[in-house]
């Protein structure tokens, strides 16, 4: 492979780049007013540097174009991340009118709805996405896209984690064009009208609901339908939580999503029956754009998941090459239609299903062949399982690294759980597509319905055996982004060396790989070193860490153990990034002892500093209190109700810290309080870091 032989990675690398310097940097209206002026004009340079046939002008035409490109990108990617929003103060109550732009999803307490806010309450009109939670009701679960609706609420702009390693809500909203939320209660919104902004996605959600209700008729139900949900039409909210750890766990949860795999058999499918079609001229054009339409219209039924829409567009590419009766090159094809996708929405290459997905597919393409010619088997059923555990290691090691940063896991019985569950998950589409047609007969349809429940029954069975079996999974692993950047070094070295055979490849692997191997111990020792205090955001609770070498001491009013939910969403991502044994106590214990701390009542001393926590029905006596004794942290839960004047006056505080058990009017009035006396005040609403020490 020779990236000269394929033009477009010329444009695609200066775009991708575009697109990156847009997202991590910050660029205001004039600027890019500036940067379309120049792109315009390296443009029309481009143009007529291409009348130039001179060799001499070829690099200067290339320099040029691909400045051009890298502008684009920072444009496309500037306005995708800047939409228009209103003048109007969106933290109050208004009416705005809004359009259903996605199917409503129903929560345990909630009816989540994405949409477009198309009117202000100063009749501004202009398209801007918000995630609106309706009070559930009869009514909210019949919304359905397009609705337009008239709803009364404050929209507030989603926050930031405030909790340090937590999940990015308001960075991964942002991705989608999603910056407030708003919750509508019961009666304070009304459905007025039905206008779906995009008439295929309104035909392909209403397709969706039919066919989930022909399921439904033809006798699915429980886990098995949810699962047929997953694998064949990309709906996986109603999946059980458990259900779907234990498929990541056996490193089989790209089965739960529709991919590459469920495009290749809808296009296998309509290509067979229309096969007649071939015999003519311009039949075969007709073929191929009806095929392109069935497999976008499948697209868009599974909800244009970025695995989906790459397969669409690789498969169309194909469908066009049968027309032209030529073969389609695989990184063409790839390189084109991340392109393509990236221009549509540049904010796709921050999505983690498009990362692995391209990635897959890459590992595939560069490793299989030669994992594949490694062995020869000599029937064509240990040919075909041979080649099929050949695409599992090779699309592992393309998303591996990748995997690992965001999910802190490896599977390690991968290739036994795809072996056994590719195959049969093959089975269970086949089926399952079999059973839409099947339906019309009901008779056939519950046998067939019972055949297809056996399977997922099977299926699951063999990934619950497969996540039993010890050691089925390396947990808790912590890679950075410099690590990940020196992992898809090794292998990309190794893949030139490969096919190349050149020392200089091999050698470049392998000072990847030391310097991998070094940066591990190094960091954990780093981060082992570290010693502080931390305050965490948890709503109505509160949670102190401190850290001493590793060890983590946790005092928690509503955390019990490891498992508790609080601590798996707050607490538990930031343990393992930072490598911490953790041990979580009851913040009410009056004596508490280890190494480097020590609790009697509500003083912690930590090193050198001491610490007071003052609740919410505490009352302290001038007389009761030490003379001479100082408090390095005052630490406020429940809403302390002692005056901060008259607690100064009794304990000498030189830092006070609130988290969320306290309400918004207590801490603006301690805020205010040690801003008129020059106290560090820190609540832990304001920040993401909230640490100390």
């Amino acid at each position: 492979m020779k990236l000269e032989n394929y033009p477009i990675v010329k444009v695609l690398l200066p775009y991708l780049v575009g697109i990156m310097i847009a997202y991590f940097g910050d660029f205001s209206d004039k600027v890019c007013d500036k940067i379309s002026y120049v792109t315009a004009m390296l443009f029309v340079v481009t143009i007529l540097c291409s009348f130039v046939k001179a060799y001499k002008w070829r690099a200067v035409t290339t320099t040029v174009m691909t400045a051009s490109f890298l502008f684009v990108g920072i444009l496309i990617t500037n306005k995708e991340l800047h939409p228009p929003l209103p003048d109007h103060s969106m933290e109050e109550n208004a009416d705005w009118v809004v359009r259903v732009s996605e199917e409503p999803t129903p929560r345990e307490k909630s009816v989540k709805v994405v949409a477009e806010l198309l009117q202000t309450p100063e009749n501004q009109k202009l398209i801007s996405k918000i995630l609106l939670y309706l009070q559930p009701s009869d009514e909210a679960q019949e919304l359905r896209y397009g609705d337009l609706l008239f709803v009364h609420t404050n929209l507030s702009r989603i926050e930031p984690p405030h909790n340090p390693d937590a999940f990015d809500n308001q960075q991964y909203m942002r991705r989608r064009g999603i910056y407030y939320s708003g919750f509508v209660h019961d009666g304070a919104w009304q459905c007025f009208g039905h206008a779906p902004a995009n008439r295929l996605k309104y035909v392909a959600q209403n397709i969706r609901n039919r066919l989930i209700n022909t399921y439904i008729t033809a006798g699915m139900s429980g886990d098995e339908f949810d699962i047929l949900k997953a694998i064949l039409l990309g709906d996986d909210d109603t999946l059980d939580p458990e259900l779907k750890a234990s498929y990541s766990s056996a490193g089989v949860s790209h089965i739960l999503c529709v991919s590459g795999m469920h495009v290749g058999v809808i296009f296998m499918i309509i290509n067979f029956l229309l096969k007649p079609l071939d015999l003519f001229r311009s039949s075969k054009i007709f073929k191929s754009v009806l095929v392109m339409l069935v497999i976008w219209l499948y697209a868009h039924i599974t909800g244009l998941a970025p695995s989906v829409t790459r397969s669409a567009t690789m498969f169309s590419f194909v469908a066009v090459g049968q027309l032209l009766r030529r073969n389609t090159n695989v990184f063409h094809s790839l390189f084109a239609s991340m392109f393509i996708l990236l221009v549509i929405n540049p904010l796709l290459l921050f999505e983690v299903g498009f990362q692995l997905s391209y990635l897959a597919v890459a590992g595939i393409v560069l490793f299989q062949p030669k994992l594949s010619a490694v062995y020869k088997c000599r029937t064509k059923l240990g040919n075909y399982f041979w080649e099929l555990l050949t695409v599992s290691v090779a699309a592992q090691l393309g998303t591996s690294p990748i995997s690992i940063y965001y999910f802190a896991q490896f599977p390690n019985y991968f290739m036994l759980s795809n072996l056994c569950v590719i195959t049969l998950s093959f089975v269970v589409i086949i089926t399952g597509v079999a059973l839409l047609p099947v339906s019309l007969f009901p008779f056939l349809a519950h046998y067939l319905s019972t055949l297809l429940t056996l399977e997922i029954r099977l299926m699951n069975r063999i990934i619950t055996f497969i996540e039993s079996l010890p050691g089925a999974v390396t947990e808790n692993l912590d890679c950075r982004l410099p690590q990940v950047i020196l992992l898809y070094g090794v292998i990309l070295f190794f893949c030139l060396w490969l096919y190349q055979k050149n020392r200089r490849f091999f050698w470049g692997a392998s000072v990847c790989l030391t310097l991998f191997c070094i940066s591990c111990p190094v960091k954990k020792w780093m981060l082992c070193r570290e010693t502080d205090y931390m305050a965490y955001h948890i709503r109505r609770s509160s949670a102190i860490e401190f850290n001493y070498h590793g060890r983590a001491i946790v005092f928690a009013d509503s955390i019990r153990h490891a498992e508790d939910k609080l601590y798996q969403y707050n607490i538990r991502n930031h343990a393992r990034r930072h490598h911490l044994q953790t041990e979580i106590v009851d913040l009410d214990t009056v004596q508490f002892d280890c190494p480097f701390l020590c609790k009697r009542g509500n003083f912690i001393r930590f090193g050198d500093k001491i610490f007071f926590i003052l609740t919410q029905k505490q009352k302290i006596w001038k007389g009761d209190w030490e003379s001479g004794l100082r408090i390095d942290c005052l630490f406020l839960r429940q809403n302390p109700r002692m005056d901060p004047e008259e607690l100064l006056a009794i304990i000498p505080f030189q830092e006070v810290m609130a988290d969320a058990s306290n309400t918004p009017f207590y801490i603006d009035r301690w805020r205010v309080f040690c801003k008129e006396n020059s106290i560090p005040f820190t609540y832990t609403g304001d920040c993401k870091m909230n640490t100390g020490g």
